[in-house]
């Protein structure tokens, strides 16, 4: 009897705080967080992980406690070490944003990974926007492409938003045959994911010898397909834009929930200034990559933000040259 009524606790303390760092999370009473303080804390000295990723995130906010980003740590390594993947993908907030611990994208990006590899969709929508930056990791858009179908499947929102963006600077194909398979290896030994109709478009991420590996917009599948199947252009969307992606950080914790809806084009030509995050990045004359690109900028250059519409932002140069750039590419 005794035994049950803990178990109900732990699944009642997940609920609770499965996602309550995303920054569109309410955040508890005192009541509730005393409450869950009460429960998981025996939970989380015995070893239960999800326990212990409660109390991180309690020290991580500061609920029922006083915030201890030290503390937090320490909880949500304990987790990890169980490979607890809310706690992984914490983790490389935390280095990230420097709460705790010293700032670093390298670091960030191998929780990131950990945690994505273990099924986070926000870790996998982290990580698919590390890879686009080429921060903490190899600039690797075949790469950014798979962990944003990943999420993007699992039903992240913000990787929904990201993936058509990223596609958009891979090369392009279609498949050339009716029926085709698609395969989890590049092998006719590989498990078929699924079957694509002809002249169904894709976007290739990777060859191997006599195989391609693709990502469908319908689904999200990523597999591979023989080359001899795919056929037309093999080269990126024309005017397309550097890989698209919500910003990783955040508003990508815990349970990978939005950072918030989308607001209104500003018309204030004062804002927060940013940095190019990319190495050329296109800017365009209005809020999507059906606006034509006016010029290019390169990285680090000073901007000025002065509007947003959506995932994309209105910028102004130090020269006042002004234009819109997809959000993801701008870096505090």
């Amino acid at each position: 009897m005794k035994k049950t009524a803990i178990a109900r606790l732990a699944v009642i303390a997940f609920t609770a705080f499965a996602s309550v760092t995303s920054a569109v999370a309410q955040a508890p009473s005192k009541e509730e967080a005393a409450e869950v303080l009460k429960t998981a804390r025996p939970l989380a000295d015995n070893g239960n992980a999800n326990a212990q990723y409660n109390m991180g995130v309690l020290y991580d906010e500061g609920y029922g406690v006083e915030q201890d980003y030290a503390k937090a740590r320490q909880w949500y390594e304990k987790a990890a070490a169980q490979n607890y993947a809310k706690a992984e993908h914490n983790l490389g907030i935390m280095y990230q944003s420097g709460h705790g611990v010293g700032k670093s994208s390298a670091k960030a990006a191998e929780w990131f990974k950990r945690a994505a590899e273990h099924g986070e969709p926000a870790a996998q929508n982290n990580l698919a926007v590390l890879y686009v930056r080429g921060q903490g990791v190899k600039q690797d858009l075949g790469e950014a492409a798979k962990w944003a179908a990943k999420a993007a499947e699992a039903g992240n929102s913000s990787a929904r938003n990201n993936l058509p963006q990223i596609m958009q600077n891979l090369p392009q194909s279609r498949i050339d045959g009716d029926n085709v398979n698609i395969r989890s290896q590049p092998s006719t030994r590989g498990r078929v994911l699924r079957q694509a109709d002809r002249n169904t478009r894709v976007a290739v991420l990777d060859t191997r010898s006599d195989w391609a590996q693709v990502v469908f917009r319908d689904d999200y599948t990523v597999g591979w397909v023989a080359g001899f199947l795919l056929a037309g252009s093999t080269a990126p969307l024309r005017n397309a834009d550097d890989g698209g992606g919500q910003q990783a950080g955040s508003g990508q914790r815990g349970g990978g929930q939005d950072s918030g809806a989308a607001l209104p084009q500003a018309v204030s030509e004062t804002g927060p200034i940013r940095y190019i995050g990319g190495d050329v990045v296109n800017v365009r004359s209005g809020p999507s990559t059906g606006n034509g690109v006016k010029f290019q900028a390169k990285r680090n250059e000073r901007v000025m933000v002065t509007g947003r519409e959506k995932d994309w932002r209105r910028i102004r140069f130090d020269d006042g040259r002004t234009g819109w750039i997809a959000g993801f590419l701008l870096v505090e």
